[in-house]
């Protein structure tokens, strides 16, 4: 029973608070003396509410509690991205999470994007002077926060502690540019060649994502009984997009991985130190290897970025690029697609060469032209 109750100079009140389907209602009780009897008009009022013939006050849930007991839950269940989810949840709680749903408009949204967007990023360090290290946030980083209030509103409205959502008269802020950084040719020479001795576990995972477009969570928990060495292909299992699909070897994936085979012991292709589990990270290292490397402003998804890149600059069908990297919407491959710089030169010399060949159509059709009138 969800009873409660409160004395105030010497006079006791009891009130009722509890959930029905997602939707909270609460008030007093003056006819109660006790507990139970409390109790007694507290299963009548839920009685009458499933009955739907209560007309007692439906408070809207606040963000906070929902967040907490609802939406956390439910990402950790349904989101492969639910870490990145709960990091940024932090400023939304900490700007919304003592109001109610019913009390948030799209006027204190709006709010919410230009505090974010003039809110600088505050890091550990400290500058020689003595100062923390800043820097602006940027506009897709409060773009992102905004969808994820966004989604919570959407979960909040389907459990029925909201009726609207605000964020969708808010717009998104404009400017946002997608990450375009791929690996050049020679930065590729220079990581592979620091990926030896204690990093040499390192290698045939990016050899991987360079050469499959493979996530990093789909690479570490690869098993081999993913690997078909005979179809020459590769397993993902546990995708975002919640379906298995099947990613060719290139040559050189499949030398890597024969080559891993034959020292592997286990049923993972990149065990962790405890036995029986993958590994679940390799931040550390990977940025450790790019600083030796000298390979700045690089991040372990960029070398997807660097397969999407260079299979459209080498001409491949975006639905193929699509299917082997596991993009559900072709417009997320288009975004992938970015051609590299001798891909855009290519399209310049083209024209150069279009344009020379029909110059020298217009001389050829000229010269006939003269020859024929002077006969």
């Amino acid at each position: 029973m969800a009873v409660k109750r409160v004395v105030n100079k010497n006079v006791t009140s009891w009130f009722y608070d509890f959930r029905v389907r997602g939707v909270r209602y609460r008030g007093a009780i003056p006819e109660a003396r006790n507990k139970q009897q409390a109790e007694m008009a507290e299963t009548r009022i839920r009685n009458e509410v499933f009955d739907g013939r209560f007309g007692g006050a439906r408070i809207s849930s606040k963000v906070k509690e929902f967040v907490e007991d609802v939406f956390l839950p439910w990402a950790t269940s349904n989101r492969k991205s639910w870490n990145k989810d709960a990091a940024r949840i932090a400023p939304i709680l900490k700007f919304f999470g003592d109001k109610r749903f019913d009390e948030i408009s799209p006027f204190l949204v709006e709010k919410f994007k230009m505090v974010r967007r003039t809110t600088p990023i505050v890091f550990g360090t400290k500058s020689r002077a003595g100062k923390r290290v800043t820097k602006p946030r940027s506009v897709a980083s409060v773009n992102r926060e905004l969808s994820m209030l966004s989604r919570i509103f959407n979960l909040a409205i389907v459990n029925g502690d909201a009726t609207v959502n605000p964020c969708i008269k808010v717009r998104r802020l404009p400017g946002e540019q997608p990450r375009t950084r791929y690996l050049l040719p020679e930065e590729e020479r220079r990581l592979l060649a620091v990926l030896t001795g204690r990093r040499s576990h390192l290698r045939p995972i990016v050899v991987l994502a360079l050469n499959t477009g493979m996530r990093r969570g789909e690479i570490l928990r690869l098993k081999w009984e993913d690997v078909d060495f005979h179809a020459n292909e590769i397993k993902a299992t546990q995708t975002k997009g919640h379906r298995d699909r099947f990613v060719p070897m290139n040559s050189k994936v499949r030398e890597e991985l024969l080559q891993l085979r034959q020292a592997s012991e286990g049923q993972f292709l990149f065990p962790a130190r405890k036995k029986g589990v993958s590994l679940s990270d390799v931040k550390t290292g990977f940025k450790t290897a790019c600083e030796e490397a000298g390979i700045e402003a690089f991040r372990f998804h960029d070398l997807r970025h660097t397969f999407g890149t260079r299979a459209a600059d080498a001409g491949e069908a975006l639905t193929s690029i699509a299917a082997v990297m596991g993009h559900a919407d072709i417009h997320t491959t288009m975004r992938y697609a970015h051609a590299t710089d001798a891909g855009r030169r290519r399209v310049v010399e083209a024209v150069t060469l279009e344009a020379a060949e029909s110059e020298n159509l217009v001389k050829i059709w000229s010269r006939k032209v003269s020859g024929s009138e002077r006969g």
